[in-house]
């Protein structure tokens, strides 16, 4: 039977909801929020998000790299992959998309990836097939909400409008864009239409190497956590989440960091012992993870203090949307007291 959406009084018979992950997903529906609920499952502002990629090649690329990060078996993330395309390619069968998302860097670059998809289809098409694009901007974090809250932000949802569809595609094709500079361009706009864009994608422009020693913000956040004495992971993630605004970095992200900073010919935090340190790749290693102590060794102090350069001493690869920093080399930089990216040496 149809129901009745309290806004518009019309009839809803079918709509899916589309939101970060798993937590946010479960939560609405406990609270009873009606629908087809879709979680994305990206993390979007780390490994590659290369450019004209379409979406059932770009998902391939993200699933390679997210099995290699230890997220899951490659066929599995393949297979979640093409059902949560198939999903939003099917949209339309929808008299309503609710899109649930929060104000870090994490979620709104999956409403980017979201909106750019849901722009290429013309108002006189949705009118045709009768569906309704809706959002749920809500400044916090969904999975932690009470769940008497949910029922009143989807009452209060608002229309996505034609200024956020081209703004999300604007702002997803500069995020996948080789040069960098292209996000810098973009935030000297108007960006309003989606009001936590800008202060994210400044985020992930921290997430660039420094002038100063290499490192990017994330990397820096780690090192400083654990400078005076070794302490347990999960005091790192405590101390590095309380210099967030908006914390948009889960605890897998942050052990790969610490994986990474300890992988190379000097690796910067090892465990106590002098191993290296691993990231965990299944719960029964996170749960052993979580109490292991990490310490900082004289090549991370040194790079800490400004001594030397984490990406002279080798780094990894790593891609930051569209851009790769090749190992060894980068090509941008941060400069965080201009608030703005530099090639090496300090030229534009």
């Amino acid at each position: 039977m149809a129901q009745s959406d309290p806004l518009s009084g019309s009839p809803v018979t079918s709509v899916l909801h589309i939101t970060n992950g798993d937590a946010a997903g479960r939560a609405m529906h406990a609270a009873g929020i009606s629908g087809e609920i879709l979680a994305w499952r990206d993390i979007l502002h780390e490994g590659p998000v290369p450019t004209e990629l379409p979406l059932d090649e770009l998902s391939a690329v993200r699933a390679e790299y997210l099995a290699a990060l230890g997220a899951g078996q490659l066929a599995d993330l393949e297979r979640d992959f093409r059902d949560r395309d198939d999903a939003l390619r099917r949209f339309t069968d929808n008299d309503e998309v609710v899109l649930w998302f929060e104000w870090d860097l994490y979620d709104q670059l999956q409403l980017l990836q979201i909106l750019d998809y849901l722009s290429r289809y013309s108002r006189e098409h949705l009118e045709e097939t009768k569906t309704r694009l809706t959002i749920v901007s809500f400044a916090g974090y969904l999975g932690n909400l009470p769940l008497d809250r949910f029922p009143e932000l989807h009452a209060q949802r608002g229309e996505i409008t034609d200024a956020m569809l081209a703004l999300g595609r604007r702002a997803w094709r500069a995020f996948r864009d080789p040069d960098p500079r292209e996000l810098e361009t973009l935030l000297a706009t108007d960006t309003s239409a989606l009001p936590f864009l800008y202060d994210a994608l400044v985020r992930h422009l921290e997430e660039f190497p420094s002038v100063r020693n290499g490192l990017s913000r994330s990397e820096l956040q780690l090192l400083e956590a654990i400078a005076a004495r070794p302490i347990t992971f999960t005091e790192i993630f405590r101390r590095v989440a309380t210099r967030e605004d908006r914390i948009f970095c889960g605890d897998s992200t942050m052990a790969a960091y610490l994986e990474r900073l300890s992988r190379g010919a000097e690796p910067l935090v090892v465990y106590p012992s002098g191993e290296r340190i691993d990231a965990p790749r299944g719960e029964e290693d996170a749960a052993a993870f979580r109490n292991a102590q990490i310490a900082l060794t004289e090549a991370g102090c040194a790079v800490l203090s400004g001594e030397r350069d984490w990406i002279g001493m080798g780094d990894e690869d790593r891609w930051l949307g569209g851009a790769r920093l090749a190992k060894g080399t980068a090509r941008w930089r941060w400069d965080g007291t201009a608030r703005r990216l530099v090639r090496p040496g300090g030229s534009r």
